[in-house]
């Protein structure tokens, strides 16, 4: 024993149990990814992709309303941190296959470090295809951030972010819930998305001022 005060082994102990609590509130406040492809495939917010990835297990399909036209969205893994995906277009009983997108993540997200992306939507329009780059980072309390940029749509670069408004004991699940907004261009889109069932998610807002609706399942 240290006179006047603690032995030196009993303080470090005390300061790493600390440190662990520490630790321990701050993951418990960051925010669990609802992953749901886009209103054109890619995992991602409503129109903005993000740095995420399905996992090889796994499968997007989604149907969104939109324009007064119906889409059918998919997303698939072609191999670890690839994914393959895209959108078609049911208007007037005739379906068109309308995009077709590829994303790679070439690093994962920790701690400190961002998720990092690249990307090219629109692969058979060499005119109109969009290259893109995209970093993604949680922070505490419920938040997520996105930004990138790229060319043609994305040459003014992209902002987004997803807030976590109610949180279930099981993530995935009823009530999880999370506001999106983000801003491509000029265009600024918002919405909410929330878990209804495990994979099964619901997403309506406004997209660019006009009403959206969407259903996406992920498997599994």
């Amino acid at each position: 024993m240290i006179k006047g005060g603690l032995p030196p082994f009993f303080v470090r102990g005390k300061m790493r149990k600390i440190s662990f609590l520490f630790f321990l509130l701050f993951v418990l406040a960051l925010p669990r990814a609802l992953a749901a492809p886009t209103t054109y495939g890619p995992t991602g917010l409503i129109d903005m992709p993000t740095a995420d990835v399905m996992r090889t297990d796994q499968l997007e399909l989604g149907y969104y309303y939109l324009n007064k036209k119906r889409y059918e969205v998919f997303a698939v893994p072609l191999i670890k941190n690839v994914e393959f995906s895209g959108a078609i277009r049911d208007e007037k009983n005739q379906r068109t296959l309308k995009a077709v997108n590829i994303k790679y993540n070439f690093q994962q997200e920790g701690i400190i470090k961002p998720g990092l992306a690249i990307g090219v939507d629109n692969l058979g329009h060499s005119k109109s295809r969009d290259a893109y780059v995209v970093a993604s980072k949680t922070l505490p309390f419920g938040i997520r951030l996105h930004a990138g940029t790229g060319e043609h749509k994305y040459r003014h670069g992209f902002i987004g972010a997803s807030i976590e408004l109610a949180r279930g004991y099981k993530g995935g699940v009823f009530p999880d819930t999370k506001l999106m907004i983000e801003h491509i261009d000029k265009k600024t889109s918002y919405g909410i998305r929330m878990a209804t069932a495990k994979g099964l998610q619901v997403s309506a807002g406004w997209r660019n001022h006009e009403p959206f609706l969407g259903i996406t399942y992920t498997v599994p």
